[in-house]
Formats: C-alpha cells, structure tokens, sequence
C-alpha cells in the first residue's frame, strides 16, 4: 500500500515538479493565467486527475505530455479446470511523450519513454491448467521500462519511422478491436505469434526500427527489424537489457500491409470503416525440429539430438469491417465483426494454425453511447509434428485448446470503466484430460 501511494503521489505531483525546473510556471495571478484556467473549465475531464490546475494544458503546449492508466482483473474458475479458485492482477503504466519541435525545432520528432508496474498472480496456471491466459495483463510482475524511442515524420506525415527500443506487437498483429477483450489469447495480439516464436510484445520491448509509410489513400505498409534475442525479456533484467547478441540470436524481420476503407477522420457521407492486413514475421535464429533427429528420424525414439533449422515464420491475416451504424450516432457506434489467422511450419510451431475472431458493438444499450459489448473467440491446433513426439514419447496427446468469452465494458466516467467479463475454456490444454472451465470475473480500469 505504501509503494501504491507513492506511485499515485509520484503521478500527481511530476508534473508540476517538471514544469517549475524548466521555469515554465508563474505563480503570480495574470491575464495569462484567467485564459488558461477559462480554457481548463471548458475542458472535458478526461482523466481521473485532471488538468493539474492548468498546469498540464501548458506542458502539453509546450511539447510535453504525461499519460497514466491502472487496469486490475479479478477473475475466478467457478468449474472445471484443475480446481477452483480466484486470483488478482494488476496493471499499472505511465508514459511521457516530448515533442522535440516545440523544444529543439527538430521538425516532426518526438521522444517516447514508458515503463510499467505489474503484480498479482495467473489464474491460468495457478488453477485451470489451460494455454491461452484468461488474463492479457498478467506476465512480467515487475516494475519494468518498456518503450524509449525517437519518432521522427517525414514526407508530409505520410512517413513514420521509429527507433530505440520498441516492440513489434505495438505495431504488428495488432488492432484496436483486440483491446475490448480480457483473454489474452484475442486481446493485444494473436497470442500463437508469441508462443510460436520470440515476438516483443507489451511489457518486453527490445532495440529495433519500423517503419510506416502511406502509399496511396486508405492503403499503408509497415516493415521492421528488431533484436531477436529472447534473453532481454528476461525478469532479472527490468526490461534494461541494452545489449546485442546478434550473431547467436539472429534478427527479427517484420512485414504488413493494409487497406483501411472510410478510417480517416469524421465520417458524414462516408461508408462503413474496415481494415484488412496481411502480415509476414520472421525470426532468424535457430529452431529445433518438434518431431524429428538430426537424421530425420523421431528423435524421442532414436534419443539423438532434435533437428535444428535456421530461421521460423508466421503469416497472419486480419480483416474487420463495420456492418450496421447506429443512424444519427457518432461514428463508432454499431456492430464491426472480426477475424484473424496465423499460420506457420508445422515442425516448428507449437500452434500452426490459430483463428480468433469476434462481434463488437458500441452503444448497443440506448444512452449508453460509450458502452461496448463484445464476444469473441479463439482457436489455437496444436502442432501434428508435437503430436507424433508426444505419442512416441507415450504422453497425453494436445490436438486443440477453444476459448469464447462475453464481455461488456461500462464507461462510468471518461477515466473510469467497469468491465463484467464471462470466458469458457473447452479442453484446457488441449490433451482432454482436464474438464472444461467456466470463468466469471471483472476487469476495472482507470486513467489518471
């Protein structure tokens, strides 16, 4: 509770803090300061802390912003699954964004830095012994730098590119469609990337550089190249392995493509948004064959080492597109569907093939515009080549893992949501030997 209170303090006071030793702040009453507090009142409150009394409207037009978010499930396996019981996760992030323009006059870049603060424990293992963790924000319980990169635009914006240390799921295999969901397995990114192969993905960023660029209206293309040693996402190291271990590790190369109907902003006399993307991911460091020797033989039965490759893939595929608008509404509101596909070798993948996929509407209740209800689900197949091993081995056989979960998030101010949240789990872990779960929790999230 001390460390929690600490933190809050530390949220709510570095700012100001930050503001005085660049001697941006004058604590005399001036004209300057009437406007600036007329424009505070006017202002919608967006976060739990406000705008510091101004202060933040002037960090922000000065280049520099703050942001802060605390997300918490609680979630519990009412049946099924190894036993029953409940569990707790947190969430705690907080990044600072500094438009280096305003500062330095570098036209069009910007410094990111954020970390993070994780506890709690994984209902997942703890309890129902399945694969795809009913919580996406449980892994690495740690306080832990994540992102510090330069951003620079070029080419009249239609150009981004990032370097430092970044993670491909911000950019890759994602979408924000996947962030209404509390399963890990849909929210985030497909969860058989990660699992398949080294993927840096939130909270684990490592040193890399991506860019985006705007080919023609409503189509973009994204390519990156990252660090591909796992060991930087190890616990021991909070997220500050700088190192480059190139040679042993390999090299991550990241390609995708997009087409993204009526997406830009406003929508009067526009159709319906849809985005669909197809992407490449390859890690080029060594992989050890799932079923065969080095002579090609079942290594189980032969006792020789597993055959190594040089060099995994996945291929992914997303597509959602908005079918009904609420008419007269904003935007957003109405019901989009969604589905993704990744695919990869079955000899050394864990899931070869992986589909999720779901409904989302926004402001399904009347009045309750902000309000979201969603299904989905997900289908991971484990690997045939894993399958022969383990039945050469003589053990328990996985062939396949299925999640579906109902969820509704409740905007109770613009900072606050509560977010009820149902999952049920058919053959958990995918061997049939553990009984099917029923999960009832809750997610609850606040932005400072």
């Amino acid at each position: 509770m001390k460390r929690l209170t600490f933190i809050f303090a530390l949220i709510l006071c570095a700012a100001p803090a930050y503001a005085q030793d660049i001697g941006t702040a004058d604590t005399s009453i001036t004209s300057n300061q009437y406007f600036r507090d007329l424009r505070c009142a006017k202002c919608k409150q967006e976060k739990m802390t406000g705008h510091w009394q101004g202060t933040r409207i002037d960090l922000e037009d000065k280049g520099v912003t703050f942001a802060s978010s605390y997300v918490a499930d609680i979630l519990g396996n009412t049946v099924g699954g190894r036993m029953q019981g409940a569990r707790y996760c947190h969430s705690m992030g907080w990044d600072a964004n500094f438009d280096l323009e305003k500062f330095a006059k570098l036209a069009g870049t910007q410094f990111h830095i954020s970390g993070i603060w994780r506890a709690g424990q994984n209902l997942t293992s703890a309890v129902i012994g399945n694969a795809f963790v009913v919580s996406s924000i449980f892994g690495h319980q740690q306080f832990r730098l994540y992102a510090l990169y330069l951003e620079q635009a070029l080419c009249d914006n239609r150009v981004n590119i990032r370097v430092g240390r970044i993670g491909a799921g911000d950019d890759f295999a994602a979408a924000p469609i996947y962030w209404n969901f509390v399963q890990n397995a849909i929210d985030g990114n497909p969860v058989s990337i990660p699992i398949n192969l080294y993927f840096p993905t939130y909270p684990t960023a490592t040193w890399g550089i991506r860019a985006k660029c705007n080919i023609i209206k409503d189509i973009y293309t994204i390519s990156g190249l990252y660090n591909g040693d796992p060991n930087v996402q190890r616990d021991s190291a909070y997220g500050m392995d700088f190192t480059l271990r190139l040679k042993k590790k390999g090299l991550i190369f990241a390609q995708e493509i997009a087409y993204a109907p009526n997406t830009d902003k406003g929508c009067k006399g526009k159709g319906l948004p849809g985005i669909y993307k197809a992407g490449f991911y390859y890690h080029g460091g060594t992989f050890f064959d799932m079923s065969s020797d080095i002579n090609g033989a079942p290594y189980v039965l032969t006792g020789l080492p597993a055959k190594k490759h040089i060099g995994n893939y996945n291929l992914y595929f997303h597509a959602e597109q908005m079918i009904y608008r609420k008419k007269g509404t904003d935007c957003d509101e109405g019901l989009t569907p969604f589905v993704v596909v990744t695919v990869g070798p079955e000899n050394m993948n864990k899931f070869p093939f992986f589909l999720d996929g779901g409904l989302v509407y926004r402001g399904l209740i009347p009045t309750r515009k902000h309000d979201i209800s969603a299904v989905g689900f997900a289908y991971g197949k484990y690997s045939d080549d894993m399958r022969h091993a383990e039945r050469d081995a003589g053990a328990p056989i996985q062939s396949y893992e299925f999640v579906v979960e109902f969820t509704h998030k409740i905007e109770i101010t613009p900072w606050m949501f509560l977010q009820p949240d149902l999952q049920y789990i058919v053959n958990p872990s995918g061997a049939h030997n553990i009984d099917d779960a029923f999960v009832v929790g809750t997610r609850f999230g606040l932005t400072f």
